[in-house]
């Protein structure tokens, strides 16, 4: 899969662009993606995503959006699905202030699009003025196909990103999940806390994660961490660990069964299931009593 840097147009005659914020790449996204990629090998196109660095509300609005899904994480979700290219756009105030009808001409000029796939509520143009109807008669004026994929619901709620971003802030990760078509997760390299996990026998990868990124509630969470592409059971800890008055919200994974030291490797943390909230303990013990059962239920609760 290419990789294209706002450097000019794409070196492609023909192309299906799917388009989108596509901040999660959940499963309505996914579909998005997946009938481009299909319409692009039966019309015999190259298949691509258009991506923003930024999200658009950080212009339109200048709101900070926490990230669901990370730039390499998105990157590899889209190779996997065998797109040809992605072209990574800045979305800056001068395309934020395009027309309609010029955002069309625009992505004309710079993808060489004969078809654009998009989501039933997609919006595009000027304070976003245009939606998925007027882009299927742009694109029916210029000759180009406009596919649009209907709503996705699961147990009846819309897949939607808002959704996903306010089930993971209240430690629902379960049916974060759900909406994703995976679980949630943060990359990070291991770095040095303050190694109360270890003076107690249980010893943590403390993750130095993007502060770009979407945080789960504070708890402790059964999961899986990945070290060197292989998978662990693990206790997730997010939170101040309230026992000892720290005053930095951390995430910290205990992976049972692991004695290697990993400091400084990357590793990836999955958030299966919340176990239970932050809490400050009487002492030590009591605590370590708390992690021996949160380890026991997690191994329980993780295939």
């Amino acid at each position: 899969m290419q990789i294209i840097r706002p450097t000019g147009s794409v070196p492609f005659q023909k192309t299906a662009v799917a388009l989108g914020n596509f901040d999660g790449l959940h499963v309505a996204h996914m579909a998005i993606i997946k009938k481009c990629h299909s319409y692009a090998r039966e019309h015999d196109l190259k298949c691509g995503v258009l991506l923003f660095n930024e999200h658009t509300r950080r212009i339109t609005d200048n709101q900070r959006v926490p990230l669901i899904t990370s730039e390499t994480e998105k990157l590899a979700l889209l190779s996997n699905e065998d797109m040809d290219f992605v072209y990574m756009l800045d979305f800056d105030r001068d395309f934020m202030q395009l027309t309609p009808e010029q955002f069309v001409k625009r992505l004309i000029d710079m993808l060489h699009c004969a078809a654009v796939c998009v989501g039933y509520d997609y919006r595009f143009g000027y304070k976003a003025s245009g939606d998925a109807r007027m882009l299927k008669a742009l694109c029916k004026k210029h000759g180009i196909e406009a596919i649009i994929t209907d709503e996705i619901d699961i147990d009846g709620e819309a897949v939607k990103s808002t959704a996903i971003r306010n089930y993971i802030r209240e430690g629902s990760v379960r049916h974060a999940a759900a909406m994703l078509g995976r679980p949630f997760a943060i990359d990070g390299k291991v770095v040095k806390g303050l190694q109360n996990g270890r003076r107690m026998g249980f010893p943590t990868a403390n993750v130095s994660y993007s502060q770009n990124m979407l945080i789960p509630r504070n708890g402790v969470y059964a999961g899986y961490t990945y070290v060197k592409g292989k998978r662990y059971k693990s206790v997730i800890n997010v939170g101040k660990n309230p026992t000892f008055d720290a005053d930095k919200i951390t995430i910290e994974s205990h992976i049972l069964d692991f004695k290697d030291d990993i400091y400084n490797e990357q590793i990836r943390v999955e958030f299966i299931e919340r176990l239970r909230g932050d809490k400050k303990f009487e002492s030590v013990d009591a605590l370590v009593s708390q992690i021996k059962r949160d380890a026991q239920t997690a191994g329980k609760e993780l295939k």
